[in-house]
């Protein structure tokens, strides 16, 4: 009886111990199938091979009811690889140990993929066993993470840019390979510390340098210093260094971490364009002299010939011929145009210099200024002007008054025979992206402003050269003027970052389409 219970009592716990089997035997393969991880085994007397349900999977078989043997096992892995995994299997069952070996497998569809295989040898059971893991991400993101080592090298090289970190508990910094050739000294040639460092900082910026680093110790903020650094050959290099105090890992290590730019061949471009902005300045100081000369010297002759010419007409009126009369006539009338081609290239260049200080402008004060500006005209001329312009904008008051003045000008100038100029003057508000402009900024508010006429239009080719200097559709005779107001106008709108336009049909008007930023960008 008592055996029959002891029997009893030895298969129930031989069925528990295999229960508590197959439940580890399942969370094995569970386990498995998360890691990419697959077991084997191979009775090296019996040359007979076995391999877990995931292992097949790593392998690529979709099933898993054949033996594996030999061949298959070898011809899995990728033949290049083939001779160094079996003398890695051979020298460990040589030398009774384990092992460790990466390599290639290729799947029935030809798929490739890394693998890690590691085993020992059981001597006792003259077997080897071992696992195999998936690892084809994680070579993959090695191999990417190398690549992208090497573009950042690249990157640092073109730019002259280097890298480095500095924890601050550490003697030495650890530098990129672009930091020694800034300095340059060989990648790796020397160790970098502190005290090493501020001896190649320039000696008229040591001190400089040395107390902004001492802040950026002590107050752990973000910095930017330029300063110069001495190379081993003497040569002197301009450099603009960024750092920042950030966590590099865990249980909170901190490190400086920062950014070394050779800014040598901006700083001379600095320089240069600097000398060039002072040789600017005393252009633009010749170019007053000029202005001044021109308005004075210039006009004071013109201005007695006139009264000259005038004066004899006056005194020896009644005793002239048609001819001398006709003389005086064309001289003073030359002198009058060239006073007013004076005062034309006077106002063009000062478009060219005028300091641009923005502020508010209505559109619609400014419009009608420049109409009554030309009052006389309007009124010789009947002509009919509606303005629809209720919109403020960044401008320089006095330039879009002569703009808008020497654009109704224009209007009034050049009219059909018998015809009353009909003038209007329209403004909408637009997104650059909504303009057909390739040079406008696309997310800017702008301010589209039409000057409409009924006048004698002109060709479409001539569209564009309108807005040179000197270009004149017509000759004087047929309609007087300089052939500068349109540069003028063009001059204007470049000042406010804008553009100006202009379409037309011969005997069926024109249209100058302005266009300026509602806000001037700063």
């Amino acid at each position: 009886m008592n055996s029959i219970q002891r029997l009893k009592h030895e298969v129930s716990s031989l069925k528990r111990a295999n229960e508590c089997l197959s439940e580890k035997e399942a969370l094995l393969t569970i386990a498995e199938g998360i890691a990419h991880l697959g077991s084997w085994e191979l009775s090296v007397e019996q040359d007979i091979i076995k391999w877990s349900d995931e292992l097949y999977n790593i392998y690529g078989f979709e099933e898993n009811d054949f033996q594996p043997d030999a061949a298959i096992n070898e011809k899995i892995i990728a033949p290049e690889y083939r001779e160094k995994v079996l003398k890695e299997l051979n020298a460990t069952i040589f030398n009774k140990t384990t092992f460790a070996v990466e390599y290639q497998i290729i799947q029935p569809s030809g798929k490739r993929k890394y693998v890690l295989n590691q085993g020992i040898y059981i001597e006792k059971e003259g077997k080897l066993v071992g696992a195999i893991q998936d690892v084809t991400e994680l070579k993959e993101a090695v191999l990417k993470l190398k690549v992208n080592e090497s573009l950042l090298r690249e990157a640092e090289m073109v730019s002259h840019s280097g890298s480095w970190e500095w924890v601050e508990e550490r003697e030495f910094m650890l530098w990129s390979d672009e930091m020694y050739n800034i300095h340059g000294y060989l990648p790796h040639s020397v160790f970098i510390n502190f005290f090493f460092y501020k001896s190649l900082v320039h000696e008229d910026d040591r001190l400089a340098f040395i107390n902004n680093f001492n802040r950026l110790r002590k107050s752990k903020q973000a910095c930017k210093i330029n300063y110069r650094v001495v190379r081993p050959s003497g040569e002197i290099r301009h450099v603009l260094s960024t750092a920042e105090y950030k966590r590099i890992g865990l249980n909170d290590r901190f490190a400086f971490i920062g950014n070394t730019q050779d800014v040598t061949e901006l700083r001379e471009a600095q320089v240069q364009l600097e000398e060039k902005v002072i040789e600017l300045n005393r252009s633009n100081q010749d170019l007053e002299q000029f202005a001044y000369v021109a308005s004075h010297d210039l006009q004071e002759p013109l201005r007695k010939i006139q009264r000259f010419s005038e004066k004899i007409k006056i005194k020896l009126s009644g005793q002239l011929d048609r001819e001398v009369s006709d003389y005086l006539y064309r001289m003073n009338n030359s002198a009058e145009r060239m006073r007013i081609l004076i005062d034309d290239l006077l106002a063009f260049s000062k478009a060219t210099r005028d300091n641009r200080n923005f502020a508010k402008v209505r559109l619609d004060k400014v419009v009608y200024q420049a109409v009554q500006q030309l009052d006389f005209m309007v009124e010789l001329k009947k002509a009919n002007i509606e303005v629809h312009c209720d919109m403020e904008i960044d401008g320089i008051g006095s330039q879009l008054v002569q703009l808008f003045q020497n654009l109704v000008g224009n209007s009034l100038k050049f009219t059909c025979h018998d015809i009353s100029p009909e003038i209007t003057i329209n403004a909408n508000i637009k997104y650059g992206h909504e303009l057909d402009i390739a040079e406008i900024h696309q997310n800017q508010v702008y301010c589209i402003i039409e000057v409409r006429d009924n006048g004698i239009g002109f060709e479409e080719t001539e569209a564009l050269q309108i807005f040179d200097v000197f270009y004149r559709l017509h000759t004087r005779a047929e309609y007087d003027g300089t052939g500068i107001g349109l540069a003028i106008c063009k001059k204007i709108t470049d000042n406010h970052s804008g553009f100006i336009y202009a379409s037309a049909a011969e005997d069926k008007g024109s249209v100058f389409t302005v266009i300026l930023p509602r806000t001037q960008m700063k």
